[in-house]
Parts: C-alpha cells; sequence; structure tokens
C-alpha cells in the first residue's frame, strides 16, 4: 500500500514532528510512504527520512506557479509513483491536492487539520479563498482527520471527522535526573537558576514578544532566571533584537532547532507557551511525558490536558500573573509515565488508528 504524505516541507516543526514519529515507529511492512513536498531545499529531517527508505518528492511551491500547472504536477505525482492513499496536511492547499487526488481516481482521500488557523481569518480574499477550500475538502475528501475538536471545526464545520491524537514514543521523554545535571552543564545553567523553556517555531501565534514580557516580570521576583527558546523561524532575528533593546541577552539563550529536545526538557523547571492559537501542539505532549509543569494560554484546547500539572491562563491576564503563576509552579515536577504510556498519545496507538483508515477498515465519514 503507497501512501503519498502531503506537506510543504519536512523541516522540525510540529506536524513534521507528528509525521516522523509515525516513520520511525511504524512496523507495518506493507504501508509504504512518499512524501510529496513543496520546497526545493534540503530539508531538517531529509537524511534521516532517506536513510529510513523513504522517497521525498519536490515539486513547485503552489504560490509560485500556475494553479493549474500545480495540481498537474500533484496529479502526475500520484499517478507515477501509484499512489493507494493521499494524506494531506496543507491546509489552505489541501483543496488543491483532493482535486488532484480525485482526478487520478485514488480511493482514500485524507485531510487532516492541525490548527485552529481557520478561525483567525482576516481580509476578504482569505475569507473568500477560505471558503472555498472548505468547500471543496468537505467535498472530495473521503475521510477527516482533526488532531483536536477544534481543529476539525475550524477547517471542516460540521462536517464529521475524526480525532487523531498527536503521539509520541513517550518513553523517550521520560524525566531524567541524570540527564538534568548533564545538560545544566551544558547549557551552562547553575543547580540552583530557575529556567524557563519553551519549544516552538518563531512564528506570530507562538506569541514571542509577550513570552519574554513574562520573562520581564519573572526576573523581577527571581533574578536568578534563565529563558530557554528552542525552535527558529522568520521572527528569531526580531525576537533576539527586542531581546537586545530589553537588555536580557546574558538572560535568554537561543537554542535554535534541536533533534535532542527530549533531554533539554530535563533542564526546564517550568514551561511557558502563551500562543495566540493552536491545534492540539505535540510539544505539549512530550513535556508533559517529561513531568515539567506547564503554564499554557486558554486559547489552546484543554484537550491537550492529559495531567494535572498543564495550567491554563487568558492572554489577558497580563504579564504579571502569569510570571507570578509560572513561579509558583517550580518545584512541582511529577511522574506521568502510568498517565501516558497507555494513553491515546502513545504512538503504537495513533499509527494503529492510522493504519486502519489506510486499509479503509473504518466509515468513509
Amino acid at each position: 500500500m503507497r501512501v503519498l504524505q502531503v506537506n510543504y516541507k519536512m523541516d522540525i516543526g510540529g506536524i513534521e514532528n507528528f509525521l516522523m514519529n509515525i516513520c520511525r515507529n511504524i512496523k507495518e511492512k506493507d504501508v509504504q510512504f512518499i512524501f510529496l513536498t513543496y520546497n526545493n531545499y534540503k530539508f531538517d529531517y531529509e537524511d534521516e527520512l532517506l536513510k529510513m527508505n523513504y522517497k521525498i518528492i519536490k515539486i513547485s511551491n503552489p504560490n509560485k506557479v500556475n494553479l493549474f500547472k500545480h495540481i498537474n504536477e500533484i496529479y502526475k505525482v500520484i499517478k507515477e509513483e501509484k499512489i493507494d492513499v493521499v494524506h494531506c496536511h496543507t491546509y489552505f492547499n489541501s483543496a488543491y491536492v483532493m482535486i488532484a487526488a480525485k482526478m487520478a481516481k485514488v480511493k482514500i482521500r485524507i485531510v487532516h487539520s492541525h490548527t485552529t488557523y481557520g478561525l483567525k481569518k482576516d481580509n476578504v480574499f482569505k475569507r473568500i479563498k477560505w471558503n472555498i477550500s472548505r468547500i471543496l475538502i468537505n467535498n472530495l475528501s473521503t475521510k477527516r482527520i482533526a488532531c483536536s475538536t477544534e481543529a476539525g471545526k475550524s477547517l471542516f464545520g460540521n462536517k464529521c471527522f475524526e480525532i487523531i491524537e498527536n503521539g509520541i514514543n513517550v518513553k523517550e521523554f521520560y524525566y531524567d535526573n541524570k540527564v538534568r545535571k548533564i545538560y545544566r552543564e551544558k547549557l551552562k545553567l547553575n543547580k540552583d537558576e530557575f529556567v524557563i523553556g519553551h519549544i516552538g517555531r518563531f512564528d506570530y501565534p507562538k506569541n514571542h514578544t509577550f513570552l519574554l514580557e513574562i520573562f520581564e516580570k519573572i526576573l523581577t521576583i527571581r533574578q536568578d532566571s534563565k529563558l530557554i527558546l528552542v525552535g527558529s523561524g522568520d521572527l528569531q532575528d526580531e525576537i533576539k533584537k527586542i531581546t537586545v533593546k530589553k537588555n536580557l541577552e546574558n538572560k535568554v539563550i537561543f537554542l535554535g532547532n534541536r533533534r535532542d529536545v527530549n533531554k533539554i526538557l530535563n533542564a526546564f523547571d517550568v514551561f511557558i507557551f502563551p500562543s495566540l492559537y493552536e491545534g492540539l501542539p505535540l510539544t505539549l505532549v512530550e513535556v508533559q511525558a517529561n513531568g515539567v509543569p506547564i503554564l499554557v494560554s486558554n486559547n489552546v484546547s484543554k484537550e491537550i490536558q492529559l495531567t494535572e500539572y498543564i495550567h491554563f491562563l487568558s492572554l489577558k491576564d497580563g504579564a504579571l500573573k502569569w510570571a507570578k503563576t509560572a513561579i509558583s509552579l517550580n518545584n512541582k515536577r511529577k511522574n506521568s509515565k502510568l498517565i501516558l504510556e497507555d494513553s491515546k498519545y502513545n504512538i503504537d496507538n495513533v499509527i494503529s488508528k492510522l493504519v486502519k483508515i489506510y486499509k479503509g477498515e473504518c466509515d468513509g465519514e
């Protein structure tokens, strides 16, 4: 069975990490993935995918070519690769993928919603494009999947969809005190420093500017604090400039994209995630598996709450309340092994659900 996984790129990020977790853990030998991407450069995960014998096909960016040419390129890939299932993760562009898959007579056509972005549409052009995309997606897909209820409603409206959680290999993220000591030394952190962590792309929804405001307030209460930012993105340089402007350059550590996030988590005391909007972030599953206390925006779906030590606040509460709450969560790390090993977020359970969908062993709706 040949499954075409369609995503803009395969760099380090939420959707990409979800796909990589599946690739690293899938055991079904009769399911073969081919990746279709829209950016012609070497991806962060490219070498690893090729080493695991996954094929990557790169076509033109849809924003830079004629729409009909783009659909035709997708159609040709589907026909040439003899694709049985199309699993699309590209949101707006999912409509074009579904058109091509329908033309190619692919029987199982899946659209997967990973975010609530559709609830934040702004200008008239985007609203029109959004509405047309949703109509096409809902009429041409044979299966609709979402990482959370809100993410599903955002893209599919009142249409039926199935929730498939963003799964991880939970055992890789369990807390290890020895690793904590090693990484505190690697990151040049003192043993007793209060360390706040954040993992996410430097994009508008992640709200890094407010995170810096929170950190400023934390420093007025606990001067022995450090903020660690993991990730990269278009706004990274801007955030670095703000850090310098606020005289925080010696207090904020930028680590860029990392492959050892599961180990870095051990060095954190509290995790802050003040997003403007999200689907169901894989990062928060990983952090909960590690047991780090989490302070998260209530714009994130409460479906992400797997343990008792994730706390929600409104962005309207202001930076000072966020800072005081973050400090109150220090020294409250807990063991989550039993909670997550048997949960729906365990990658083995996620893969089992997906394989059934790929094999047509569930209803089309």
